[in-house]
């Protein structure tokens, strides 16, 4: 979990799931179900809070499965339809392994470093969110006065 305070809030922005070495399929899907219900709620709260750009801003969620690492990002679109995201999957180094796993493991890492960079930056210069009674349209129709 990474956690950020914006104005006396703090803010999840990243979620994790793990599991043991040896996992078997269940806990796996389980743990991605679990995993896409936290981003769900920690983009909800930050929506309660500020207004960060759409289309941009995210909730990062990695998870460990086995040697496996799943990295995922849940962002709103313009129309406010949370999208999920797979950005990569990649074997973890548990033990002396070849380059290229080494060199894919360190890329994932890089990728999320810069992810969380960027929302770190959308959440600070994001606008406030104004009361649900202020964001709501007026269903108020409005005659002439005779």
């Amino acid at each position: 979990m990474y956690i950020i305070e914006r104005e006396e809030k703090l803010n999840e922005l990243i979620f994790t799931e793990s599991s043991r070495l040896i996992c078997i399929d269940s806990k796996e899907e389980n743990d991605k179900i679990k995993l896409w219900r936290e981003m769900n709620d920690g983009m909800a709260y930050v929506h309660k809070g500020c207004r960060p750009d759409k289309d941009e801003f995210g909730i990062l969620g990695i998870q460990v499965a086995g040697e496996m690492m799943h990295l995922s990002v849940l962002i709103k679109d313009i129309n406010d339809v949370q999208r999920l995201y797979h950005l990569q999957s990649i074997i973890i180094p548990v033990q002396p392994t070849d380059a290229e796993i080494l060199t894919h493991f360190v890329e994932a890492l890089l990728v999320l470093r810069n992810v969380t960079i960027v929302n770190n930056s959308l959440l600070f210069h994001a606008s406030r969110s104004k009361s649900n009674r202020l964001r709501r349209k007026s269903s108020t129709v409005s005659s002439d006065k005779e």
